[in-house]
């Protein structure tokens, strides 16, 4: 597995065209993901769909992003027959116009033959890549998706004065620090909790 601990090369969302599903970046920010090779002239690609639309129904709610990257040429048949698959290919499905993403991460992994897919972190790190019908696939897809904890979102900066936190109860200014995530473990004094707040969150 040559791409284990690699970071996968990031190809974002306006340079891929969108078969299916949403814009995004590949691999997407700040989620685990899947990233697998396909294309329609391969038979056990097509075996693979169901697989893969199962995983990531599974694991949709946990934050996880499937996405099918073909190495088709364009044309219309090609999104014809993502299409046609319906419920099949139940996820994101890109292609890079130029035909040059897939092949630059087929090299990098060192394989000649699809499907192929990528486990990713939500850093874009390679944690496994292999064929997503081996039964190690969907054990790594859940190590990473176990392992994922999704960022915290960023609480505007507090507008009250120095002066005005003097005023407030000792509770409110605890509630303010427990909601951003600081420790106050140790600092028991009001004048103390302030100055903390006014250090972190000013």
């Amino acid at each position: 597995m040559a791409m284990v601990g690699k970071t996968l090369p990031h190809y974002p969302a306006g340079s891929l065209k969108i078969l299916k599903g949403e814009p995004t970046d590949l691999p997407p920010n700040g989620h685990p993901a899947i990233i697998e090779l396909w294309a329609t002239w391969c038979g056990p690609c097509r075996q693979v769909f169901p697989h893969l639309s199962r995983i990531a129904q599974k694991y949709r709610d946990r934050g996880l992003k499937v996405i099918g990257l073909s190495l088709d040429d364009a044309s219309p048949g090609l999104q014809h027959f993502v299409h046609s698959q319906g419920d099949k290919m139940d996820y994101t499905v890109v292609m890079d116009p130029y035909g040059r993403a897939g092949q630059v991460l087929m090299t990098a992994a060192h394989v000649s033959g699809i499907p192929h897919a990528f486990v990713v972190d939500g850093q874009g790190t390679v944690q496994h890549h292999g064929h997503p019908a081996d039964p190690s696939f969907e054990a790594a897809v859940r190590k990473v998706v176990e392992s994922h904890k999704p960022a915290q979102p960023q609480q505007p900066p507090i507008p009250q004065s120095k002066e005005a936190l003097s005023e407030m109860p000792v509770r409110e200014l605890k509630n303010m620090l427990q909601a951003r995530h600081i420790s106050y473990i140790g600092v028991t004094e009001k004048p103390e909790l302030v100055q903390l707040i006014w250090n972190k969150c000013h």
